[in-house]
């Protein structure tokens, strides 16, 4: 927007300003004029409706958004800004019949992102993830090497037992059945001559009788 021949000329104004909700935000509005003039800050809202809303703000008004002016411009001070600052502001000066308005500054409110639950250095994040990091490591070791020792301790007993059924399996095969037979018909023999000597001893004593 440039200047117009009148006698009231308003200078080119930003086509919009960003504020974080929470902090002041201040528009400027430019002119220049040898007359006693009143300045007039609309500000033109658009829902989704698409309806207009002009909300005006006049001079020496008291409260949060107040207007300051003086021989060549005029400021509007909106403090603590929040979402439903934001908006076109218009600015209009006045004086002696004629007037001027700009052709507006589009108030943007910034919304901060969410901070942090815990704001840590990085150095800190570092070190939490490399704690993390070993943690995950000893939960995925431990639990396998339990699972191996006891896997060793079964396999070593079954060896042990294994062992145990071959050596007595050894003792049966290193006997012959031939000599086991032949055993055995001595031990009756044995058996048959030891009964016949008693058997002759008590003929002798039944002799010896009177």
């Amino acid at each position: 927007m440039g200047s117009l021949n009148c006698k009231v000329m308003i200078y080119p104004v930003p086509a919009s300003v960003m504020s974080k909700v929470g902090n002041d935000a201040t528009l400027e509005c430019r002119f220049n004029t040898n007359e006693n003039i009143n300045v007039t800050w609309m500000r033109i809202q658009n829902d989704c409706n698409v309806n207009r809303t002009v909300i005006m703000i006049h001079e020496g008004q008291q409260g949060r958004i107040q207007i300051h002016k003086n021989n060549s411009n005029a400021q509007i001070l909106i403090q603590k800004v929040d979402r439903n600052d934001s908006g076109l502001y218009v600015c209009r000066v006045s004086g002696n019949g004629h007037s001027q308005s700009s052709c507006g500054t589009y108030l943007q409110i910034l919304i901060p992102a969410p901070e942090a639950f815990l704001d840590l250095e990085e150095s800190t994040k570092n070190k939490i993830i490399t704690a993390e990091g070993i943690l995950l490591l000893i939960c995925a070791l431990v639990p396998g090497t339990i699972l191996l020792f006891r896997k060793r301790t079964e396999n070593e007993k079954m060896q042990e037992l294994k062992i145990h059924l071959d050596e007595g399996e050894n003792l049966y095969e290193g006997l012959n059945l031939d000599e086991c037979s032949m055993y055995e018909d001595i031990s009756r023999g044995l058996q048959s001559t030891y009964q016949d000597v008693a058997n002759l001893k008590l003929m002798d004593m039944e002799l010896e009788k009177p």
